[in-house]
């Protein structure tokens, strides 16, 4: 439990929908005193909290850097704002508990008091059920800013207490013109970021980072053609693993999804130029060097099975090697029949 310590906060437009619709509330006294936003990897979403909490503590409640109190906030050392962020850091029940204390101490300022959990999906449920009690009585001028990247894992209780923030979606010519202003000078034309754009996923933390590494848009350029061939029956799952990223396995495990996803969409897009009446016995047919939309769907969820696991203690490299490989062996018995 810690601030990071002078880092100034960013501002990334795609979050402005969601911060408007807060500032609404709070000019209309209405902001709730619980709030749950997911974070999205890759857009840059854990800086929302601090958004939050800078226009909870604004002198004009406008978040607008004028005052003492949002630069302390935008450099994340405002003594209001009782930060944990579970996603880098272990924070346990014990935690928890010194929390529920400091929200009852008095404010440094005659101002409110901000509790950001950043991941508050990773806590352990006996420290999520610590912070549910304090939910379910919190002191006055007291707000807490929750975040999580997987909702599911959030107990329902916890859920019931809060108000859910939604995002919009992110439009695509809003994100290449970001993109266009971040790269500056290191002059890139329209189409090369529209490709590295769409080899990210239409991620924008992705999407910046490749523009400025080839080296990494080589790599998964690499990383695609290996997966075509496994798709294709040419490479063995441990063989296609044998670069696989393990410190960053949902980033790979992502990349994996959108490629597949991209396959599916791909018969679809084959299936309907042969029809207007496409029936679902039509669909099953449309293959893909022999391999059926069933196959790709499966095989989807075979992958979003171990993004979940991602975050456990089970030993990646095993665990996704045997399923993928009993994905590709069940591949080869279908075509023996």
């Amino acid at each position: 439990m810690a601030a990071s310590g002078a880092v100034v906060i960013a501002h990334y437009p795609w979050h402005q929908s969601l911060i408007n619709h807060v500032e609404q509330q709070q000019n209309e006294n209405l902001l709730a005193p619980a709030m749950l936003f997911r974070c999205r990897k890759n857009y840059f979403d854990e800086v929302i909290g601090w958004e939050l909490a800078k226009l909870i503590l604004c002198d004009t409640k406008g978040g607008s850097d004028d005052c003492k109190h949002c630069h302390l906030t935008t450099e994340e050392r405002h003594p209001n704002v009782m930060f944990f962020d579970v996603f880098n850091e272990k924070i346990g029940i014990d935690d928890v508990r010194q929390l529920e204390q400091k929200v009852w101490q008095t404010s440094v300022f005659d101002k409110p008091k901000v509790a950001f959990i950043n991941g508050v999906d990773l806590l352990s449920i006996a420290a999520q059920n610590a912070l549910l009690k304090t939910l379910e009585e919190p002191p006055k001028n007291v707000f807490f800013v929750l975040s999580a990247e997987n909702t599911s894992r959030v107990l329902v209780t916890i859920i019931s207490r809060v108000q859910r923030l939604k995002h919009v979606k992110l439009q695509y010519d809003d994100l290449l013109h970001w993109l266009q202003i971040q790269m500056g000078n290191d002059a890139k034309t329209k189409a090369e970021i529209i490709t590295i754009t769409k080899l990210s996923g239409n991620q924008p933390k992705s999407a910046l980072a490749l523009l400025f590494s080839p080296e990494s848009v080589a790599h998964i350029n690499g990383e695609k053609q290996l997966f075509v061939r496994f798709l294709s029956g040419k490479l063995s799952a441990k063989e296609l693993l044998n670069g696989f990223d393990y410190k960053n396995p949902e980033d790979v495990l992502y990349r994996f999804c959108q490629y597949t996803e991209g396959m599916i969409r791909f018969l679809f897009e084959k299936s309907l130029q042969l029809t207007d009446n496409t029936s679902e016995k039509q669909l099953q047919c449309m293959v893909w060097n022999r391999l059926s939309l069933r196959d790709f769907y499966h095989l989807r969820d075979v992958l979003i099975q171990h993004q979940h696991l991602s975050h456990t203690n089970v030993n990646m490299t095993m665990q996704l090697t045997t399923s993928l490989s009993g994905w590709q062996n069940d591949r080869k018995s279908d075509k023996k029949r």
